[in-house]
């Protein structure tokens, strides 16, 4: 083969895409439709809990278009990171929806299921083996792997590769690593793996690599022997060398070097190249093998229970105090509640002030005409988490500060009831390299006739 032609109908499934572009795109006669279906963008809750972000209606919708449009061109279709954390209670769902579709279809095909939750007995076992490299949080123990949630590790190529090898049509998997979707066929074709790695890149986001930027506008990927070319779906969108480039940044601390499973992409040589108004080609691209194979592990725990306050103000007295009013209120939570002790955080977030950066925000001093503040409180249990937030914000409404105008009309409340209780609340205590000798030794697979 010259070519593998690669389709993404979205940058992430559930989002919904341009109907019109994707039938576009299956006319231009992909090999295969690859979609990315989660990542820890969403944060660590989706993880701890092994919740899919999107509502599964949404998903289904999407779901059910690529499956029909594959089996009807009869093209594998790959889906990764099912549905969201990739742990194995979203990934049933996700092959139990494929199974609904096909019912109601009357689809057939063979369908391959890969894990990516890894045991923890297991887990804990390979850890005394060989440590594992932290990527931010402290060095993983066996008392962290207990705390958290289900724990995945992140697959790259060849457990889809294994897949297809094995006549798969379509392949549901758990965490993977977003470029290994696309890049898996080709690389199984004999393409190069570096040019294929970074086509999986530029397609896992799907219309944000073209302008206008858009994620779900489709998006074609042709692999060639020694480059390849993006093209999106919609006649009216472009790639240009610019938009390619800028999404070959994306998501990395090194703007040349893409870390993976097994390796890194090397695009220090890559060029890119208009073809014309809506294609560019790159080539340069370079895979380097690391000396021992590692994937990403993946795992949050949980901290608590969150609930939370949302108010603005735009009393200039208040504002312009808000800082030391803040305070204030935080000692008087700490008298009440005992924060420190009782494991009780709360934080603040100041909108139009510095609710983003933080303590990182380079803009100080300046005096917003109003601002919005969330109040944000975690606890061992909701109904403390909603005691402490509720009184906080109590304190704040009648708080007292030099030069006050009014008593109660300080804060207002954009809706009723004031104090929101989130649900639990986790943070990421698990993402460390593993080393593995197999590629696809924590990755099993299953193939069923659906």
């Amino acid at each position: 083969m010259d070519e593998v032609t690669g389709l993404a109908p979205s940058g992430s499934m559930g989002s919904g895409y341009n109907l019109d572009a994707f039938e576009r795109g299956l006319a231009a006669n992909p090999d295969f439709i690859g979609q990315d279906a989660g990542s820890t963008d969403m944060g660590p809750y989706y993880h701890g809990a092994a919740a899919p972000f999107l509502p599964l209606a949404s998903y289904r919708h999407d779901l059910s278009i690529m499956l029909r449009a594959a089996r009807s061109r009869r093209i594998p279709l790959l889906v990764g990171s099912a549905l969201t954390s990739g742990a194995n209670a979203p990934l049933e769902t996700a092959v139990r929806m494929a199974g609904d579709i096909a019912r109601e279809h009357g689809l057939s095909f063979r369908m391959a299921v890969i894990g990516a939750e890894i045991d923890k007995t297991d887990l804990k076992r390979r850890l005394r083996q060989a440590p594992f490299e932290s990527l931010g949080p402290a060095p993983l123990t066996p008392e962290t792997i207990d705390r958290c949630g289900p724990i995945a590790a992140q697959m790259g190529v060849e457990p889809f590769m294994r897949a297809l090898d094995a006549g798969a049509e379509v392949v549901i998997a758990g965490r993977a690593c977003d470029d290994a979707i696309f890049a898996a066929l080709p690389i199984m074709r004999g393409f190069d793996k570096g040019l294929a790695l970074h086509c999986g890149k530029i397609l896992e986001c799907a219309g944000l690599s073209a302008i206008p930027y858009d994620l779900a506008e489709p998006l074609l990927g042709r692999v060639r022997r020694d480059h390849f070319e993006v093209e999106p779906c919609h006649p009216g969108h472009r790639c240009t060398t610019v938009s390619v480039a800028g999404h070959s940044l994306y998501e990395r601390g090194d703007p040349c070097i893409q870390p993976g499973p097994g390796g890194i992409n090397d695009l220090t040589d890559a060029t890119f190249t208009q073809l014309d108004a809506r294609r560019v080609k790159v080539s340069g691209s370079r895979f380097v093998a690391d000396a021992v194979y590692r994937v990403k592990l993946e795992g949050a725990e949980r901290v608590g229970f969150r609930s939370i306050v949302i108010v603005g103000i735009r009393d200039p007295v208040m504002i312009g105090q808000l800082d030391s009013v803040l305070a204030h209120a935080r000692e008087r939570a700490e008298e009440r509640f005992g924060l420190s002790a009782a494991g009780i955080h709360l934080n603040y977030r100041v909108y139009g002030r510095d609710a983003v950066m933080g303590a990182l925000e380079p803009e100080v001093g300046a005096r917003p005409h109003e601002v919005g503040l969330m109040i944000d409180a975690v606890a061992p249990e909701q109904e403390r988490a909603t005691a402490v937030a509720m009184f906080v914000r109590g304190t704040l409404q009648h708080a007292s500060y030099p030069g006050i105008v009014t008593t109660a009309g300080n804060m207002a409340y954009p809706f009723s009831p004031f104090g929101i209780p989130v649900g639990p609340a986790y943070r990421f205590s698990v993402y460390h390299l593993m080393p593995l000798a197999d590629p696809c030794e924590c990755f099993p697979m299953t193939i069923e006739q659906v």
